[in-house]
C-alpha cells in the first residue's frame, strides 16, 4: 500500500470518528449534571433515518431537579411536522401519536416506563392534503381519545385548515381492536376553526374545537360499545359562551370537563364545564404562554404545561389554588401533549430541536 493509500485511510477513519453513529446506532448526548440550567437531552434514543423496524434503547435518565422531573429525553427516528399527541389507554403505556417525516402519521409506544417500541407509520398524509410537485402542504392537526380497555378502540380526529372539517378514523394496536381500521378518514359534518381536542367522560366522547371567530363549539356522542365496530353518533357541533385564544386542551376530574387555552385579555382561561348542562366557571390564571397548553388531571391535582420562549412550564393547581410556574427548561416550540401512564408517572412531549420528539417525566 503506497503512502498516499495510507493517508486516505487515515483521513476517512478520522473523519467517521468525528461523525459519530451511524444509522441504527444509539445516539447519545454527553451526561449533563443535575440541575436548572440543563436545556440538552441527556439521551437520545433511536437514529436519524426512519426506524422501521429499529428497536430503540432506553437508559433510566437522572433526576435533574429534586422536584421529581427526570432530565429530558430526545426521540429520534420521525421529524416531526405537527404537534404530538399522548394517550394512555391502560396502566403501564403512552402512545404517541405525530405527523412526521413526509406528514404521514406515525406512533411510538412507551411501556412500563422504560420499553420503547420503534417507530410506525400507520397512516399516510391526511385527507385534506394537497399533493402538489410531490410536496404535501398540509399536515396533521391531531386530536386522540381511548376507551380505557385493554384492546379498546383508539378514536382519532384530525381537522382540515382548507374545508374546516373534522375528520375520524379508527386505529388499535392490538388485535383485539373491534373498529375497522381499514375504514378511511370520515368527516364529521359542521366547519370548526381550530384543531380539536378530545375527552371521554364516563360513556361519552367530548369534542371541543374554535370557530373562526374564536368562539368555543362543542360536539358529543355516545360511545358504542368496545369491539362493536359501531361509529359513535355525533350531536353536532354547538356553541358555548366562551371564546379563547388558541385551541383548547380538555381533562376530567370525574365531575367536569377542564379546559385550558390562551385567554384573549392574556393568560390562561380555565373552563370547568357541565357536561350534563353546558354551564360552567371561567378564570384567568396569571401565567404567560407562547403555545397552546396541555393539561393531565391526576389525584385530584391539575397539572398544566405551556411553552414560554422555548422552555416548558409547568403549573400546579388544585383547591388553593395555582402554584407559581416551574420552568423545566428544554428546546422546544409549539404545543406540548401530556399524558399519566396510570402507574403514578406523568410524561409530556412535545417537538425539540432538531425536529424530534422530546419527553420529560414526572415520578412523584
Amino acid at each position: 500500500m503506497d503512502l498516499r493509500a495510507i493517508a486516505y485511510l487515515s483521513a476517512l477513519l478520522a473523519a467517521l470518528l468525528l461523525a459519530g453513529p451511524s444509522w441504527g446506532q444509539l445516539a447519545e448526548f454527553e451526561k449533563v449534571r443535575p440541575g436548572n440550567d440543563a436545556s440538552s437531552p441527556v439521551v437520545v434514543i433511536g437514529a436519524s433515518n426512519e426506524p422501521q423496524g429499529l428497536l430503540p434503547s432506553v437508559k433510566r435518565v437522572q433526576f435533574r431537579t429534586e422536584t421529581g422531573w427526570s432530565s429530558w429525553i430526545s426521540v429520534k427516528g420521525v421529524r416531526l411536522t405537527t404537534a404530538p399527541v399522548a394517550i394512555s389507554s391502560e396502566p403501564g403505556i403512552v402512545d404517541v401519536f405525530t405527523g412526521g417525516n413526509d406528514n404521514d402519521l406515525w406512533h411510538i409506544r412507551l411501556q412500563e416506563q422504560e420499553s420503547w417500541s420503534d417507530w410506525s407509520k400507520i397512516f399516510g398524509p391526511p385527507p385534506y392534503n394537497k399533493n402538489l410537485g410531490g410536496v404535501h402542504f398540509r399536515k396533521y392537526e391531531l386530536a386522540a381519545a381511548a376507551t380505557g380497555s385493554e384492546g379498546g378502540d383508539y378514536h382519532l380526529f384530525t381537522w382540515g385548515p382548507t374545508n374546516h372539517c373534522l375528520y375520524k378514523r379508527c386505529w388499535g394496536s392490538g388485535g383485539g381492536v373491534g373498529c375497522d381500521r381499514t375504514a378511511d378518514w370520515t368527516p364529521l359534518g359542521g366547519e370548526i376553526g381550530s384543531r380539536p381536542s378530545a375527552v371521554i367522560f364516563g360513556d361519552e366522547i367530548h369534542l371541543f374545537a374554535l370557530d373562526r371567530s374564536r368562539g368555543l363549539l362543542w360536539n358529543v356522542a355516545t360511545l358504542p360499545p368496545v369491539g362493536s365496530g359501531e361509529d359513535p353518533a355525533w350531536n353536532g357541533w354547538q356553541p358555548l359562551e366562551w371564546s379563547f385564544s388558541t385551541p383548547p386542551a380538555a381533562a376530567t376530574d370525574g365531575e367536569r370537563i377542564h379546559l385550558f387555552a390562551k385567554d384573549p385579555g392574556g393568560g390562561i382561561g380555565h373552563l370547568a364545564l357541565d357536561p350534563e348542562t353546558g354551564e360552567g366557571s371561567f378564570e384567568t390564571i396569571d401565567q404567560a404562554i407562547d403555545s397552546t397548553p396541555a393539561v393531565v388531571i391526576e389525584e385530584g391535582r391539575t397539572h398544566l404545561f405551556g411553552v414560554l420562549d422555548g422552555e416548558l412550564v409547568h403549573l400546579e393547581g388544585g383547591g388553593s389554588g395555582w402554584a407559581a410556574g416551574e420552568n423545566l427548561k428544554g428546546s422546544i416550540s409549539g404545543q406540548p401533549t401530556a399524558a399519566s401512564d396510570g402507574m403514578g408517572d406523568i410524561w409530556v412531549f412535545a417537538q425539540g430541536q432538531g425536529g424530534w420528539l422530546w419527553g420529560i417525566r414526572f415520578a412523584p
